[in-house]
């Protein structure tokens, strides 16, 4: 019984999800201003949930940093490969490294 009403609440919210969605991107082509706007406070409200503030401000910085680099793009083109650039240089230099050492411990422990 829970797993059936678990299912219908990951329903309702992948539904209010897409609506969020489309009407983002319609804000977006529509008016950039109020998209900003909304861009800026759901990513204020969502760092301001986090209840340490030495996470608060890494995330703040964090944030800071992907947006300074951003700006500097230049074109919807460059920040999409700028984007893509980021992420695997952090999977290459920070999570793989990572998954090796937690692998060597499970490997040892074993």
């Amino acid at each position: 019984m829970a797993g059936l009403m678990w299912e219908e609440e990951r329903e309702k919210r992948q539904s209010e999800s897409l609506k969020n969605h489309e009407r983002l991107s319609r804000l977006f082509r529509e008016d950039r201003l109020s998209f900003e706007r909304e861009r800026r406070d759901a990513i204020r409200e969502l760092i301001d949930s986090a209840s340490d503030e030495e996470q608060k401000k890494r995330l703040w910085d964090l944030q800071n940093s992907w947006d300074k680099k951003m700006k500097g793009a230049g074109s919807a083109h460059n920040r999409i490969v700028l984007a893509k650039v980021i992420f695997w240089d952090h999977f290459h230099n920070v999570w793989n490294p990572e998954i090796q050492r937690l692998n060597r411990i499970l490997n040892e422990s074993g």
